[in-house]
């Protein structure tokens, strides 16, 4: 009796310590990602955009809502558009570089390759390995000499993303006073915090909360969505025409499946920026709606023969025309 008391005592002990071990690794797991949020909200470049932004409202004299557009939609145009047209430019590059190289240089390199062949200075198997290493070093050369790396055609995503994220975190700083001890003795916390509150307009006149109406959230889904439509119309290939029929078809189902999972993105993100201050929204629907109007601008063949876009035989002529058939055709259904 005395021993099963003993080690019931020990089991509860055992318990006990299990419990608590458990508590200060979720309390470490909460504490460990409280401390990189803060270090998020609290980066040099949040407050960098803070006080640009507020400063652009002071020297304009315009309310927070004009701000929040003029000063997105400036700062779309600077990064997206330059960034969209080394994007264009790189895709016209490598469609031309792709029929050079499957219409001429990989078929000399092949016939080559099985001269040598007959000729017994290797097997197929070595031959077969020469090949590939030849192609891929003919492939990385001509790469190089046309200068179109294909990171650069993702230019627009690498600067726009962590550009729309530091932003949004600046606008949330702003509209929930979310500010460090030291920012709140130097910086108008308040003040921008009683701005944002008072300075909306329409239907939106408080910034701070959400939108009642859900219209710009609509708005926002709508022109992100809208987006995905013209981008999915673009058919500045990586590659011609492809020969390998099969690698084509592997193509077009991967970038049917990403368009969905990007409409899937655009539903979501309606919900969600519903339940976020309407500062924030405002942010996200003007930056959507400059997408739009940006890549609308891309599609003209005057303005991309003025930044010497090359032309390649897959774009239409009439670009306007065809997407205002698309979207009929897609209303029709």
């Amino acid at each position: 009796m005395y021993s099963i008391n003993r080690q019931s005592a020990r089991l509860g002990k055992l318990i006990n310590i299990s419990d608590l071990n458990y508590l200060a690794i979720q309390k470490a797991n909460l504490s460990t990602l409280d401390s990189l949020y803060n270090k998020i909200v609290s980066l040099p470049a949040v407050h960098y955009i803070e006080d640009s932004m507020s400063a652009f409202h002071d020297f304009t004299g315009l309310p927070w809502c004009g701000t929040i557009v003029l000063f997105t939609a400036g700062l779309r145009t600077a990064i997206s558009l330059p960034s969209q047209i080394t994007s264009h430019k790189t895709g016209a590059k490598r469609y031309f570089l792709m029929k050079e190289l499957n219409e001429k240089l990989m078929p000399e390199l092949s016939k080559m390759t099985s001269y040598r062949v007959d000729r017994g200075d290797f097997s197929k198997e070595e031959a077969k390995k020469r090949f590939d290493m030849a192609s891929r070093k003919l492939y990385s050369e001509k790469i190089i000499e046309k200068n179109c790396h294909i990171s650069k055609m993702f230019l627009p995503l690498i600067l726009q993303i962590p550009v729309w994220v530091f932003n949004s975190i600046a606008i949330r700083n702003i509209v929930m006073m979310r500010e460090t001890r030291e920012r709140f003795s130097t910086v108008p916390v308040e003040e921008r915090f009683l701005g944002m509150a008072t300075e909306g307009t329409l239907w939106f006149q408080n910034l701070t909360t959400p939108d009642p109406t859900y219209v710009l959230p609509m708005v926002f889904g709508a022109t992100f969505a809208f987006n995905i439509f013209m981008m999915s119309g673009r058919r500045v290939s990586t590659m011609p025409a492809a020969s390998d029929s099969s690698r084509g078809q592997k193509m077009e189902t991967y970038q049917n499946w990403l368009t969905k999972f990007l409409y899937c993105i655009a539903f979501i993100m309606i919900p969600l920026s519903s339940m976020q201050p309407s500062a924030l929204t405002l942010y996200w629907a003007t930056s959507s709606f400059m997408g739009v109007i940006i890549n609308l601008i891309l599609m003209s063949p005057k303005f991309r023969s003025l930044v010497r876009i090359p032309k390649t035989p897959n774009l239409s002529s009439t670009p306007y025309s065809d997407l205002r058939n698309r979207i009929a055709a897609l209303l029709r259904q």
